[in-house]
C-alpha cells in the first residue's frame, strides 16, 4: 500500500511539472515560428526608396541585356569597305579616297564613323543627301573635302574637321540646314564656292587664317548668322558672299581686303554699319543693295568710282563719305535712298562726274565738296596688372597695347591722361604722348580706373577725331 501511495504521488508531481512547463514551450514556439498572418502584419518589407545606401551597395546587380547592332547593309569599293547597322551607324574602313560609291539606303544613316588614319580624301558627292545623318568626325590624314560632299545633309548638326585638311571644295556643306556652328582649321588654304549656302541655322563660324578669299555665295542665305570676323590675309569678298544674310548686323573686315565683288552684301537687312579698309580699290555693283538698316558709310580712300546700284534701296542711309579719288558716280547708285541727307566729297565740284546726269535722284543730292570723310578710328580699354613687390622698389612701365586697343587710325595718334577714379592717386600715373603708362613706386594695392583721351590727327581724306577711353591698372 505504501508503495502504491508513493507511486501515485510521483505521478501527480510529474503531471504538475508538465502542466507548468508546457505554456512556456508554446510561447517559445509562437515567438520563433510566427504564423503566416503574423508575418504579414508585423514584418512588412520596406519600400525600395527607403533602402539604406549600405543595402543598395550590397544589393545584387541587375543585368540589362543590350542588343548588339546588326549589320543590315554592306559593301566594298576599291580600297574601302562599309557597313550599315540597324542603329543607323555607317562604318567605313580601309584607305585612300572615300568616293560616292557607298550603296546603302541613305535615309537610314544617322551617323558616320570613319576608322583609321589611312584615308586621304572625301570625294565629290560622297555623302550627298544623307538627309538623316546628324554627325561626322573626319579623321586625321584626310587632306581634301570634295565638291558637294555633304550637300543636302539636312540633319547634319556637328562636323569635326582635322588639321590635315587643306582644301574644302565647292558646295561642300551647301544646304546643311541644321548646321549651327563650324570651325575650319588654319591648315585650310582654299575654300570653294557656295560653301555654306542656305545653312539657315548657322550662327557661329571660325574661319581659317590661311585662306585668301571668301568666294562667291559662301554664306548666301545663312539667315541665322549675326556677326562674323574675316581673318587677316583675306583679299577678296566674292560675289553674293553674304547675300540674304538677313540677321547679319556686324562684319569685321581686315586691312588685307582689296576687293568687294558684285552683290557681296545684298539683302543684309540688319547691317547698320561696316568698316571698309583703305586698301580696297574695288566695290562692285549692288554690293550693298537693300541693306535696309545701313545708316552711314565711309568709303575707302582708294576707290575711284561708285558702281551701279551700289546703295539702291538703302532706305535708312543718312550719310555717305566719298573720297576725293572718286571721279564718277553712276546714276542709280543711290536709288531708293529716301533718307540720304548728307554726302561729303573730298574733291572739288569740277572733278566729279554724274553719269548720266539726267537722273533726278542723283541730281538732287546735296553734295558737300572739299569735305573730308569721317574718321573711322575706334578705341577700347583693357586691364593691366602691376606687381606690388616690384612697384615698391621702382616705377613700372605699361605698354600702350596692354591697356588700349586702337583700330583703324587714319593719322598720327596721341594720348593724354584725363582722370583717375581715386583722384588723390592721380599723381602716381603718367601717360606719354605715345601711350606708355608710368605707374610710380609706392602706389597702394588696388584697382584704378583711368580715363584717357586718344586723338587721331587725320589726313588729307579724313577728319581729325578725339575719343575717350577707360582702362584699368590693377596693383596686386
Amino acid at each position: 500500500m505504501k508503495q502504491l501511495k508513493i507511486t501515485s504521488v510521483l505521478l501527480s508531481a510529474v503531471m504538475c511539472l508538465s502542466m507548468m512547463v508546457t505554456p512556456f514551450c508554446v510561447v517559445a514556439d509562437e515567438t520563433s515560428e510566427p504564423s503566416e498572418t503574423q508575418t504579414e502584419s508585423t514584418e512588412k518589407p520596406a519600400p525600395e526608396e527607403n533602402k539604406t545606401e549600405e543595402q543598395e551597395e550590397h544589393a545584387p546587380e541587375t543585368k540589362v541585356k543590350v542588343k548588339a547592332a546588326k549589320v543590315v547593309e554592306e559593301g566594298t569599293h576599291g580600297t574601302f569597305a562599309y557597313t550599315l547597322d540597324d542603329k543607323g551607324v555607317l562604318t567605313i574602313t580601309g584607305s585612300g579616297v572615300i568616293s560616292d560609291n557607298i550603296i546603302v539606303t541613305r535615309e537610314n544613316v544617322t551617323s558616320v564613323v570613319i576608322k583609321g588614319e589611312n584615308f586621304t580624301a572625301i570625294g565629290d558627292l560622297c555623302f550627298y543627301e544623307f538627309s538623316n545623318m546628324k554627325s561626322i568626325k573626319i579623321p586625321n590624314g584626310i587632306t581634301s573635302i570634295g565638291s558637294h560632299a555633304f550637300q543636302k545633309c539636312s540633319s547634319l548638326e556637328t562636323v569635326s574637321i582635322p588639321n590635315s585638311v587643306t582644301e574644302i571644295k565647292d558646295g561642300a556643306f551647301d544646304r546643311c540646314s541644321k548646321l549651327k556652328s563650324i570651325t575650319i582649321p588654319d591648315s585650310v588654304t582654299y575654300y570653294g564656292f557656295q560653301l555654306f549656302t542656305d545653312c539657315e541655322k548657322l550662327e557661329s563660324v571660325r574661319l581659317s587664317n590661311s585662306a585668301e578669299d571668301i568666294r562667291g555665295y559662301t554664306f548666301a542665305g545663312c539667315t541665322s548668322l549675326k556677326n562674323i570676323s574675316i581673318p587677316y590675309g583675306v583679299k577678296t569678298i566674292g560675289n553674293n558672299a553674304f547675300g540674304g544674310c538677313t540677321n547679319l548686323s556686324s562684319v569685321s573686315l581686315p586691312e588685307s581686303v582689296i576687293a568687294i565683288m558684285d552683290e557681296a552684301f545684298i539683302g543684309c537687312t540688319s547691317l547698320k554699319g561696316i568698316y571698309l579698309p583703305d586698301r580696297i580699290g574695288l566695290i562692285a555693283g549692288s554690293a550693298f543693295m537693300n541693306c535696309a538698316s545701313l545708316e552711314s558709310i565711309t568709303l575707302p580712300a582708294n576707290i575711284d568710282c561708285l558702281s551701279q546700284s551700289l546703295f539702291t534701296d538703302c532706305v535708312k542711309l543718312k550719310r555717305v563719305d566719298i573720297p576725293k579719288k572718286v571721279w564718277i558716280i553712276y546714276d542709280n547708285a543711290f536709288d531708293g535712298c529716301t533718307s540720304l541727307k548728307e554726302v561729303n566729297y573730298g574733291g572739288s565740284n569740277g572733278s566729279l562726274q554724274i553719269n548720266p546726269s539726267g537722273n533726278e535722284a542723283v541730281k538732287s543730292l546735296n553734295i558737300n565738296y572739299d569735305a573730308k570723310s569721317t574718321n573711322t578710328m575706334s578705341v577700347s580699354g583693357k586691364t593691366a596688372k602691376v606687381k606690388y613687390k616690384k612697384l615698391r622698389k621702382k616705377t613700372q612701365k605699361v605698354n600702350r597695347s596692354s591697356v588700349i586697343t586702337v583700330s583703324h587710325p587714319k593719322g598720327k595718334v596721341t594720348y593724354k591722361l584725363v582722370s583717375v577714379s581715386k583722384n588723390k592717386y592721380k599723381k602716381y600715373f603718367k601717360i606719354s604722348s605715345t601711350g606708355v603708362v608710368k605707374v610710380k613706386k609706392r602706389l597702394r594695392k588696388g584697382t584704378y580706373k583711368i580715363k584717357c583721351k586718344v586723338t587721331d590727327a587725320g589726313n588729307e581724306n579724313y577728319k581729325p577725331v578725339t575719343k575717350t577711353v577707360t582702362f584699368k591698372i590693377r596693383v596686386k
